[in-house]
């Protein structure tokens, strides 16, 4: 069943997102972590929480297929963001880590994060912030499953 009013007003949070979206990019600040994709940011955020990790790790972590983190992971490598070790322990795994540009971008990703967070929530009267997160919560595209 459609409800036209939500509808509008969901229209409405897309538009108001695409500006915030929109000012943040047009600032310039984050040049570098714009030119990666979702599944390479997650890579470099999971390598900031767990250094060394390896491919296989990090598939699990993310819960993504390991070739598509292998092949992530020579993107970055050859662009600069990660580099490998040999395990000391056992030669045959590569133990993955950020380089200072990886680390920076990491930075930069975290900073967007926040400057969107506060941009968003400011669309929002903060007695309503915990209805919002119920109705969220019960959503199908926030459930806490994927939160976690």
């Amino acid at each position: 069943m459609r409800n036209e009013r939500l509808e509008a007003y969901l229209a409405k949070l897309i538009h108001e997102l695409a500006e915030i979206n929109q000012e943040i990019f047009s600032s310039g600040e984050y040049k570098d972590f714009l030119s990666l994709c979702n599944n390479d940011i997650s890579i470099l955020a999971s390598l900031e929480d767990y250094p060394g990790e390896t491919a296989k790790q990090i598939s699990v972590r993310l819960n993504l297929p390991k070739t598509t983190v292998v092949t992530a992971v020579s993107r970055l490598v050859k662009r600069g963001y990660i580099k490998r070790e040999q395990n000391s322990q056992d030669g045959r795994e590569q133990l993955l880590l950020l380089t200072d540009l990886g680390k920076r971008v990491n930075k930069e990703h975290e900073q967007y994060e926040k400057y969107f967070m506060e941009s968003l929530m400011n669309l929002f009267q903060e007695e309503d912030y915990e209805t919002l997160a119920d109705i969220l919560e019960r959503s199908r595209v926030c459930s806490i499953s994927k939160l976690s």
